[in-house]
């Protein structure tokens, strides 16, 4: 079983997502498809420009022969077009994320982004009918957006490694909701995937990654009823391609809200 995650950039060895390796079933693999639309949704019109690029992700994953695709990210951008225009399971983090903390009684948002980007998260929450389930969403980035985010010890790095500053500011945020009535935490970026297990073992509630919890739904909804061949419903994929084709080659904007070595508590 191939499960394609969009938005996956391969690590520096060249593997997809190690951390979730415990999850798969013998013989599944993960492969990688990143975005060609290389801006960050810091803003709906940056998400909408995302959402394309990843349904334009899924149709090149689905046409190589994917049996899943996933979208590696809490946004779920561009969801509910790649659920209608593939011929095979698709599933957003943020969906599979929710549903999982929800079903585990009240719940908080963790996330390494600052308060101004909450319209994701709460967009989400409306969306999937969560809203009365969530307790409110702590923020550990620092608001204001500097220049330390790229590179061997940007944030994107320290984070992936889970820095000792990183892991101790996110497991006082998440100790911090347990106090306000939290019977679980759901993590609000899948870039903090690879510290969830380290997370998990700190703190005494469930802590959800919406990214593990997306490829197991992807696995099961394939499993569950594969089509007799594979095929895309919509015909739209060659003209996504060649809309993408169009911005391809623009500098790829990385995450510009979420500072490490600024990481501050704002409730």
């Amino acid at each position: 079983m191939r499960i394609a995650l969009l938005g996956t950039v391969p690590d520096a060895s060249g593997s997809v997502r190690p951390e979730l390796q415990d999850v798969l079933p013998e013989g599944a693999e993960l492969s990688a498809w990143p975005s060609r639309a290389g801006v960050f949704p810091a803003t709906p019109v940056e998400q909408h420009l995302q959402a394309i690029g990843h349904i334009e992700a899924g149709f090149r994953a689905a046409g190589a022969g994917a049996d899943a695709v996933v979208i590696d990210s809490v946004g779920d951008y561009g969801l509910t077009a790649l659920k209608t225009g593939l011929g095979i399971a698709a599933v957003g983090a943020g969906e599979a994320g929710l549903a999982a903390a929800a079903a585990l009684g009240r719940f908080a948002i963790v996330t390494v982004w600052p308060a101004s980007m909450n319209f994701v998260p709460e967009g989400l929450l409306r969306a999937y009918g969560h809203e009365d389930h969530c307790i409110g969403i702590r923020n550990v980035g620092a608001e204001q957006v500097i220049d330390r985010r790229d590179g061997p010890n940007g944030y994107l790095a320290r984070v992936d490694r889970a820095d000792p500053d990183v892991l101790s500011t996110v497991i006082a945020a998440i100790e911090a909701t347990i106090t306000e009535g939290a019977e679980a935490v759901l993590l609000g970026c899948t870039c903090m995937s690879r510290m969830a297990e380290q997370l998990a073992t700190a703190v005494s509630v469930p802590v959800i990654n919406p990214l593990a919890e997306a490829v197991k739904l992807a696995i099961a909804q394939a499993q569950e009823a594969p089509p007799p061949f594979k095929r895309l419903r919509s015909t739209r994929g060659p003209l996504l391609t060649r809309m993408i084709d169009a911005i391809a080659q623009e500098p790829d904007e990385q995450c510009p809200v979420c500072v490490v070595s600024d990481l501050v508590e704002a409730v």
